[in-house]
């Protein structure tokens, strides 16, 4: 395990439970923030010990190139696959990730998986790693934790990927134009493209086309916040398609009103 004290600061930490959470759950929105200019921090809790098909090492090499490829900082941590657990020691030692990252978004898996046991998302590693992160971004706070190494940091916003089936997504991004891209990262996790009968990839394209159909694009990726989210007016009178095909005008200026003669 890498030295905390050791670890660059990014805009973007993203917290997967192993190997390929990150890039299967949400690569293409990594791949979006990155080219965008944004810096992005991947933190890897396991390697992925207790899997079907991989060894440690070779699963540790293939999340190695997964970043490379990326352009993203990896760093991995010490817990073992299947043995994840919520503990104050986890949380602590999270938050002094955080305290080094310095991240103004983290995105970690959803901490509430009520799907069948089949459910890859559901495992209880990611759920597991969902609620450490909740936890761990509070202890970042506060600077009377003395167990916590590092200098207290405030996350402006924690999103989670890894949506339940059962839950709508809080949250779209467009990923369209990623995808090519994606699928080219994705891919360096070789030992599990045999998962779902050698078809993970394309069933998680299909996610991502699901998600892209309900905003009108081809793919989308999507997230959940818990945290209210500031109203825009302007997202909301944003132009959009019209029946028949007709783009929506332009937005009407408000109205003049002539000052009136004061009342003698």
């Amino acid at each position: 395990m890498s030295s905390v004290s050791s670890w660059l600061m990014a805009d973007i930490l993203v917290f997967g439970a192993h190997p390929d959470d990150a890039e299967f759950g949400m690569g293409a929105s990594m791949v979006k923030f990155v080219r965008s200019g944004a810096t992005v921090a991947l933190c890897v809790l396991t390697r992925g010990e207790s899997g079907t098909f991989g060894t440690p090492e070779q699963r540790e090499k293939e999340m190695q190139a997964a970043a490379r490829m990326l352009g993203g900082e990896l760093s991995i941590l010490s817990y073992r696959d299947c043995q994840v657990f919520d503990t104050f020691d986890a949380r602590v030692k999270l938050a002094e990730v955080v305290r080094a990252v310095r991240p103004r978004v983290v995105f970690a898996p959803y901490h509430t998986n009520p799907s069948f046991h089949k459910d890859g998302a559901a495992h209880p590693d990611h759920t597991a790693t969902g609620t450490i992160v909740r936890s761990a971004l509070r202890y970042a706070r506060f600077a009377g934790l003395k167990e916590a190494r590092g200098e207290p940091w405030n996350v402006e916003h924690l999103l989670y990927y890894m949506v339940p089936r059962t839950r709508t997504p809080t949250l779209l991004n467009d990923v369209t134009d990623y995808m090519a891209e994606w699928q080219s990262i994705a891919s360096c996790h070789a030992s599990q493209l045999a998962l779902r009968d050698g078809k993970v990839l394309d069933n998680l394209r299909r996610f991502r086309e699901a998600y892209g159909n309900m905003i009108g694009v081809e793919c989308a990726e999507g997230f959940l916040s818990e945290e209210p989210l500031v109203f825009d007016l302007d997202l909301f009178l944003k132009h959009t398609l019209q029946p028949g095909g007709a783009v929506g005008g332009p937005r009407p200026k408000a109205r003049e009103t002539a000052a009136q003669p004061a009342q003698g």
